[in-house]
């Protein structure tokens, strides 16, 4: 399709223009902040992967990461471990690569843990300068690019940066993505001079992009149908039509039905029950049509991946629901559904997720059912590995467990503490309420009716 009538490859082009020109304006800019609006973030991402493949417009060289920040020492590990990672499977599609560097980085790599903070720094800008050589392009800049989502310390975050920033070779920049509702990195950016410089995205109107989009094919293809329909619940929604909610969210149904892909026709269910959150007359209703959602891809979770991820959904939605209506007992068990299954189709962070939730209501008690979920989620959690844990919510279940298990001696104390700050950092402890509270953002865990 031409980008012409592409509406999000025009935004995304329109972030490319911004991006070149700011390099034109700021031609001794190293460290660069992109703040957008939060839904806009899907652009930035495009553009930044666009800028990191072959059809890039800017003269420089893009690599992207995401991670959460827990302290100076489990940055630089992260970065470095996640940089050897990326290239090792990029160079499984592209064999005649040859970074003669490589492999000395590599055989680091099981010993990472036992550098400290300032051979950490030595060795990651050892690499970029490395990788730079390996790219043999001249008179450009090689973009690290961070999308940093969860930070525990800002000012430590920021002080890492600068002692990192201060030791790049002029060839090399940073690239940090932040949101107009966080405005992380100005004040650091600003006092960096000309080697800083923020770049503003204005508000590329997603939602009328999604719109377009939504609207553009044959209007008889199921497909199309579902789209825009999809697009008009959402704006009923936002407006409060109760009525017209209800209505399309039937359409909805009867449009992904026609289809005959299971996923596809389960997933219609948990959307028109998601819309229906927000009105608190609609229990019944929310319900039925999770319970249907559940009844279509319960046969068939084993078998395939997408059923099981709807049906994982359906059970924490019911979870969630049962919860905010003040039917915690319900709620629990629902939570625990969702772990079950999870586990048997091996979807770790999913246990994760449903252990969490279940934890954080039966904490209100603190009974016998508290203790064996906290037991049973932390047995579970602790047989992971310390590179499976990095990317999963465990703290707070790691943290609930030391404080609330009367039964743990001080060597097996200090044996999951210690652990936990190989893995999360020192300031480990300081992150579990930051994840109740995500957890209960991202499901809400209190009665609102």
């Amino acid at each position: 399709m031409n980008n012409a009538h592409n509406p999000i490859a025009v935004r995304v082009e329109n972030i490319q223009k911004i991006w070149n020109k700011t390099r034109a304006d700021k031609p001794k800019a190293q460290l660069f902040s992109m703040v957008c609006f939060t839904e806009d973030f899907p652009l930035v991402d495009g553009f930044i992967r666009l800028e990191s493949s072959a059809y890039g417009k800017s003269e420089d060289s893009f690599v992207a990461f995401i991670l959460d920040f827990y302290d100076k020492k489990v940055f630089y590990t992260s970065i470095i471990e996640q940089w050897i990672v990326t290239f090792e499977e990029d160079l499984k599609k592209n064999p005649g690569w040859n970074w003669e560097d490589f492999a000395a980085f590599r055989e680091v790599l099981p010993e990472i843990d036992k550098l400290s903070i300032e051979n950490l720094k030595d060795f990651y800008i050892k690499m970029l300068i490395s990788f730079k050589k390996f790219e043999a392009k001249t008179g450009n800049l090689l973009i690290v690019s961070f999308l940093i989502k969860k930070v525990s310390d800002t000012n430590l975050l920021k002080e890492s940066i600068k002692e990192l920033s201060v030791l790049l070779p002029a060839n090399i920049g940073f690239l940090f993505v932040d949101y107009q509702e966080r405005q992380l990195y100005k004040e650091m950016i600003i006092s960096m001079k000309e080697k800083g410089t923020i770049i503003e995205i204005p508000n590329q109107n997603i939602n009328k992009a999604y719109k377009e989009i939504a609207t553009q094919g044959n209007p008889n293809d199921p497909q199309v149908k579902y789209r825009k329909c999809l697009f008009e619940i959402g704006e009923a929604a936002k407006s409060k039509k109760q009525e017209k909610v209800k209505k399309l969210g039937n359409e909805l149904i009867d449009i992904s039905r026609s289809t005959g892909e299971t996923s596809f026709w389960a997933s219609s269910y948990l959307i028109y029950a998601s819309f229906l959150f927000q009105f608190k007359d609609e229990k019944e209703l929310i319900h039925e049509l999770l319970d249907k959602g559940i009844k279509i891809t319960t046969p068939f979770y084993k078998e395939k991946e997408d059923v099981a991820g709807i049906l994982l959904q359906l059970l924490a939605y019911k979870g969630s629901h049962y919860s905010i209506t003040g039917k915690s007992d319900r709620a629990i068990h629902y939570f625990l559904k969702q772990v079950a299954i999870a586990k048997e189709i091996e979807q770790e962070m999913q246990v994760i997720n449903g252990y969490n939730y279940a934890l954080l209501l039966a904490a209100k008690k603190r009974d016998g059912q508290y203790a064996e979920i906290l037991n049973d989620a932390f047995e579970y959690g602790y047989a992971l590995t310390d590179s499976m844990l990095k990317i999963i919510n465990f703290t707070f279940i790691a943290n609930s467990y030391l404080e609330d298990d009367p039964k743990i001696d001080y060597a097996e104390k200090e044996a999951i503490a210690n652990r936990m700050a190989i893995i999360f950092g020192a300031n480990w402890r300081d992150t579990p309420r930051e994840i109740a509270k995500q957890i209960q953002e991202e499901y809400p865990l209190s009665n609102t009716y």
